[in-house]
């Protein structure tokens, strides 16, 4: 039996690996670090910014596959505090990657499509060189860095914008964030020059789980297959959960600027991914549909 340490089990993604390796057999233990990931059993307390925290969670996991999925993902407010940015997505990366390495234990690296200046016009493949706009980007590029620097054989997993129900604190997210506004009346204005790839976090979760133990190397898009912009995605999402469509307002990113640079279109590319994996990836309509069977 594989003994696999979710690092940042306490996260939408992480909750979600916890449970797709808990339902493959796996043996697993998930760290936090602020929010405790449901029962304590399986989890340990662990700061990625220090590495003596580090140290010790690698002592008591004892893993045979690490899953790297905590970060400070709020684009804004990365670049607000450029330091705990990239203390967390970085350092963070650069900390648990070398206790990897001193194990000889892989290492799954989760980032994103941010990475891209979205200038390209088309879907962004693995191989295509990354231009990240934002100290986001930035920092989670340079933990991509690390990881592939500490051991080649490590997996790099780029995803974007990820959504599902999060069961444990209730932090919104982008779909649910407009499932919300939307169920209250409240017009929700959406980005029509934005164009991304949505994932739907416990197909997510399954995939990577399923790349890593495969001995996936390198870099996977591990996404939804659309790309669509928010805007769209915002009709989609009223559709399905037969909310009102004309509440999802039209904007642009020149007539409601945001702190930090988005790209227009970083939309990924996920052929390597389907397949490695032999199916393909899940759609925003199939996601949103197992959201509603799903509603708690």
């Amino acid at each position: 039996m594989h003994r696999v340490m979710v690092v940042g089990a306490a996260g939408l993604l992480g909750q979600y690996l916890m449970r797709a390796g808990e339902g493959m057999g796996l043996a697993m233990v998930g760290t936090y670090n602020e929010t405790l990931p449901g029962e304590s059993a399986g989890t340990l307390k662990m700061d990625i910014s220090d590495p003596d925290s580090v140290a010790r969670g690698f002592l008591a996991a004892c893993p045979e596959l690490v899953v790297l999925a905590a970060a400070l993902t709020n684009v804004d407010q990365c670049e607000r505090e450029p330091d705990r940015a990239y203390s967390v997505n970085m350092e963070g990366a650069f900390n648990v990657a070398s206790e990897c390495k001193d194990a000889a234990v892989r290492m799954v690296y989760v980032s994103t499509d941010y990475v891209f200046n979205g200038l390209k016009g088309t879907r962004y493949h693995e191989f295509d060189v990354p231009d990240p706009q934002s100290v986001y980007a930035k920092s989670k590029l340079e933990g991509e860095r690390v990881t592939l620097d500490a051991d080649p054989g490590n997996l790099v997993c780029r995803v974007s914008v990820l959504y599902g129900w999060n069961a444990l604190n209730g932090k919104s997210n982008f779909i649910t964030w407009v499932i919300d506004s939307l169920g209250r009346g409240v017009p929700v204005p959406l980005y029509t020059d934005q164009y991304v790839s949505p994932t739907y976090a416990p197909a997510a979760a399954r995939d990577i789980l399923e790349l890593g133990l495969r001995g996936a190397r390198g870099i996977y898009h591990t996404s939804g297959p659309d790309c669509l912009s928010r805007h769209e995605i915002g009709l989609r999402v009223a559709e399905a959960f037969g909310l009102d469509p004309s509440l999802v307002r039209p904007v642009t990113t020149e007539g409601m600027p945001q702190l930090a640079v988005r790209p227009p279109r970083s939309c990924l590319a996920v052929d390597m991914a389907e397949a490695e994996l032999g199916h393909p990836m899940t759609s925003l309509r199939d996601g949103l549909a197992l959201m509603r069977a799903a509603r708690p």
